[in-house]
């Protein structure tokens, strides 16, 4: 019979890295990935043939990943994940920019700092069991990229049409402002996949983040 006093115990497993004062405890699992918690809500394990091995391929991003720069979660499709860390970064963040998605495996700047390099990822890689499922290079690949992908271009889809107020500077006059109408130009022409025509005639292409920081409210 359950004990109304024992704690109930989840099947998840994690390293405790940290106790704080405050009662809070810093917790990391196989992934990597860590979270802090309350101190009451977790027990002690007592399994004896728990792997070690921190394995970050097994990360998977939070739909909560905010960019370590700006600290946004939006722009999904400009966010690149560290292959070291898994952690999120915007291209746009990056110092230079980056204009398009790098192929295969990149390293954020805090990695590289670190002296973190491509080869130590397929050292690290070659040394894990791989996990079933699909793999893509080597790598597991979300079961759902299609899906993921589809979602992502309905919510770009729903700008079209809508209208900004852009803000441009004219010198030491201040700032003028114009409105244009909203163009989704597809996914293929990269961070500027909108098209903005202007009522004074002129045209301008600009990212999903620049739309959404000019919308004329509706």
């Amino acid at each position: 019979m359950a004990s109304t006093i024992q704690i109930m115990a989840r099947i998840e497993i994690y390293r405790l890295k940290s106790v704080h004062d405050n009662d809070s405890v810093l917790l990391q699992g196989k992934c990597g990935v860590t979270l802090l918690n309350n101190l009451c809500t977790v027990a002690p394990c007592h399994l004896t043939d728990i792997d070690p091995t921190i394995d970050h391929t097994l990360a998977r991003p939070n739909k909560n990943l905010a960019c370590e720069v700006c600290s946004f979660m939006d722009e999904e499709v400009c966010m690149l994940l560290c292959d070291g860390c898994g952690t999120g970064w915007h291209t746009m963040c990056l110092t230079p920019k980056l204009t398009s998605i790098p192929r295969g495996d990149w390293l954020c700047p805090r990695c590289v700092s670190d002296g973190v390099t491509i080869a130590d990822l397929r050292v690290v890689r070659a040394q894990i069991t791989p996990q079933p499922g699909p793999l893509l290079r080597g790598k597991p690949v979300p079961l759902f990229q299609d899906a993921t992908h589809r979602r992502q271009k309905h919510e770009l889809r729903a700008f079209d049409g809508c209208i900004i107020a852009h803000k441009t500077r004219q010198g030491n006059s201040g700032e003028d402002s114009k409105l244009g109408r909203v163009a989704y130009i597809g996914d293929h022409a990269g961070l500027k996949c909108f098209k903005v025509v202007f009522t004074n005639g002129s045209t301008g292409e600009f990212s999903a983040v620049e739309i959404r920081n000019q919308l004329m409210p509706e």
